[in-house]
């Protein structure tokens, strides 16, 4: 009987392929804990050599505290090993920044809106500080508050004087910390703003200009905004509607139609055409 050499069976595709993925993620787990181990082992020797070891920290972007203020904020000093401060952080915010030393820039400087805190190799730490800007003065029963225009407390009883910038009424605060945004309605603090902008697109096309003679604006009642002028004048704009019909109006009468001896009302808010109540005796 004559033998014969019968050739190798080829395996069907599916089992090839099979075999080749299996063979595949082998590779990429083999791949994946080397890397891994290798990245274990650097951070270990970077986190125990002083090389990394902070030298210095810069800082830009704020007009109000000093780099040292800011390094101090942050909890961050000269020495602390970068790495175990990166990777120590609690709180992630990007690569290679510290969201930890961020949040308490943040919480011990209330001008600061945002914080970024990066480690930049071998041995610096560089902050950036963005700031708030005042918008207003917010007398509460006598205590000047210097808020930004989302509500946020700058300072109380600010030491600098800020003439240019708007007074506005408010009620008994629950609370005010500096950094923290004030309990008031929103609506409220639109609405005075609304007022002050609208002042001043009314004041660039009039000759006579109001803004210099307001000396507070008081939201606090949605339904009836008012305007001091002049310490003697209240102007009740009635709702935030129609607000340039309304302090256009308001500038031309009290120039033109109210004596400069008068005090009283002047009053926006029924439907009909305002209306000036003297204050008799005053």
């Amino acid at each position: 009987m004559k033998l014969r050499r019968i050739k190798a069976v080829q395996l069907p595709a599916h089992v090839l392929n099979k075999r080749k993925r299996r063979r595949q993620r082998i590779l990429k787990a083999i791949r994946f804990t080397l890397v891994t181990a290798l990245f274990a082992i650097t951070v270990v020797y970077a986190s125990l050599s002083p090389f990394f070891n902070i030298k210095q920290v810069t800082s830009e972007g704020s007009a109000h505290y000093s780099g040292e203020l800011l390094a101090a904020a942050s909890g961050i000093s000269t020495g602390r090993n970068g790495f175990r401060l990166l990777f120590g952080s609690d709180t992630f915010s990007g690569i290679f920044r510290i969201g930890d030393a961020e949040q308490n820039i943040i919480k011990a400087c209330s001008y600061v809106r945002e914080a970024r805190v990066r480690y930049i190799l071998p041995s610096t730490i560089h902050i950036e500080a963005i700031e708030r800007e005042p918008a207003a003065i917010l007398d509460m029963k006598g205590t000047r508050l210097l808020i930004d225009r989302e509500g946020y407390l700058l300072e109380i009883e600010p030491a600098k004087d800020y003439p240019d910038l708007p007074v506005m009424i408010t009620a008994l605060l629950t609370s005010a910390d500096p950094g923290s945004k004030l309990d008031i309605p929103d609506e409220m603090l639109l609405s005075a703003f609304k007022v002050f902008d609208t002042i001043k697109e009314v004041d660039a096309v009039n000759e006579d200009k109001l803004l210099d003679d307001v000396d507070y604006v008081d939201a606090c009642d949605p339904f009836n905004i008012y305007v001091s002028v002049e310490s003697r004048i209240k102007v009740n704009l009635g709702r935030a509607e129609d607000m340039h019909y309304k302090i256009n109006a308001a500038s031309s009468i009290i120039r033109r139609n109210i004596k400069k001896t008068e005090r009283g009302t002047l009053d926006f808010s029924a439907d009909t055409d305002p209306v000036f109540t003297p204050e008799y005796g005053g």
